[in-house]
């Protein structure tokens, strides 16, 4: 059903049907979020609760005061994400093979954004999304470590996802970023759901 109604979004999204993305957005996440409620990891649940509620901060239609609580909302998610991934973790050591690449991606974002960010008059804004991209980057380098594809590729596609938002936000924006930004986020979120069903 969650994926049935992400597609219908994503028609809403191309056909600017507004009261169907408000519709939708939030549900497809809790939807996702349900069968988790039992699974492995009760952190997981609780941040895809979490993203469902940074959905709809990020839908109202003042957007510049609310991205704030939406940032915050999806910073604690990934951050519960972080700790759920510890039920699967396989390697306590540090791997390079993860790490510089994903050094490579933090520097390459930061220098990215930073005049955009840097304009931006709210401190919140500026440290918010410094934090959030080390959180990003940690969340992906957990889920490698975990070894477990769906986290892997969940994590990735969040990576991308949250790219183009803070591209479209703070540098430039594209007529296709609304439905790139969220044919990704919620193929993310389904993987990470995926991966937390019980057996």
């Amino acid at each position: 059903m969650a994926v049935v109604l992400a597609g219908i979004y994503l028609a809403a999204v191309v056909c600017n049907w507004t009261n169907v993305k408000y519709a939708l957005k939030p549900a497809v996440t809790l939807l996702l979020a349900l069968p988790t409620a039992r699974g492995p990891s009760r952190a997981v649940f609780v941040g895809l609760l979490l993203s469902a509620l940074g959905d709809t901060f990020l839908m109202l239609p003042d957007q510049e005061s609310m991205f704030v609580p939406g940032l915050l909302s999806f910073l604690v998610a990934h951050i519960l994400y972080l700790n759920g991934f510890n039920a699967t973790l396989r390697s306590g050591g540090v791997s390079w093979i993860v790490a510089v690449p994903l050094g490579a991606f933090v520097s390459a974002m930061a220098a990215a954004l930073y005049d955009g960010v840097a304009r931006v008059e709210d401190t919140g804004v500026q440290v918010g999304v410094v934090v959030y991209i080390l959180t990003i980057a940690l969340m992906t380098y957990k889920a490698a470590m975990t070894q477990t594809p769906l986290l892997v590729i969940g994590s990735l596609l969040f990576c991308v996802s949250d790219s183009i938002l803070a591209w479209d936000k703070f540098v430039v924006s594209y007529s296709w970023c609304e439905l790139g930004i969220m044919a990704t986020y919620y193929a993310a979120q389904l993987c990470i759901a995926m991966a937390h069903v019980p057996k």
